[in-house]
């Protein structure tokens, strides 16, 4: 890693990290909110239980992330003379730093909740994870999140690239045609199924393909960055 990309990494993590603390200050007290909500009504309402997700929430993050991540990394990055090469592995970097970490905290934070919870005896708050499809412990959530969110972020970065060089027409159309590819998926029923067959025979694999993906949407997007420019298209 050449000092280029350290000094584009840096920047815009600094950047990055403040909105990141916003966000999980944020997402802590929604936790403990609820979670007083589910001790006040423990033995009060039978078979009362209360479901949180938290990847769904981390999901979202990383997705928006990585949308800014063209939007506010790359005019900079031009301004202050980057190549166009550096700027593209500078990417590759934070998605998969932002990837990790993002599945770090949120399994660490489940983890600690959880405790939490069992010693006040709070025993109606149940979290879900993509993870219950294989087992459900602290590593394999960090492994599942990592996987599922390269991905993401790999697939709104390569939307966010096309939206950059293309501006809201290029990008619109292309949105349409997912969008009409889709629903006929959904009404002819071979999306259905596909989808119905992914979730009943997951394996970590699963999510590995998933993953790979990810780096094929990523590559996808260096022909978009090799003719960016300076002024994005409205």
């Amino acid at each position: 890693m050449n000092n280029q990309i350290k000094g584009m990494f840096y920047a815009y993590s600094t950047e990055v990290i403040r909105t990141a603390k916003i966000f999980f200050a944020i997402f802590i007290g929604c936790i403990m909110a609820s979670a007083i909500i589910c001790y006040l009504l423990l033995g009060a309402v039978d078979d009362f239980k209360m479901y949180f997700a938290i990847p769904f929430g981390t999901y979202f993050n990383v997705g928006v992330v990585g949308v800014l991540l063209v939007k506010n990394s790359v005019p900079f990055g031009l301004k202050m003379g980057a190549t166009r090469k550096n700027m593209y592995l500078m990417h590759l970097y934070f998605i998969a730093a932002y990837s990790f970490t993002m599945a770090f905290l949120g399994s660490t934070l489940q983890q600690v909740t959880e405790w939490m919870f069992r010693a006040v005896g709070i025993t109606n708050y149940i979290y879900v994870h993509p993870a219950m499809l294989l087992t459900d412990n602290w590593v394999m959530r960090i492994v599942v999140d990592t996987l599922v969110m390269f991905f993401i972020m790999a697939l709104l970065y390569l939307i966010g690239l096309i939206f950059y060089r293309t501006g809201l027409a290029g990008a619109g159309s292309l949105l349409g045609v997912l969008l009409v590819v889709i629903l006929y998926g959904v009404f002819e029923g071979w999306m259905i199924q596909s989808a119905v067959d992914l979730f009943t025979n997951v394996t970590i694999m699963t999510f590995v393909m998933i993953f790979l993906i990810g780096i094929v949407l990523y590559l996808i997007g260096f022909p978009f960055m090799r003719k960016i420019t300076i002024v994005n298209r409205r």
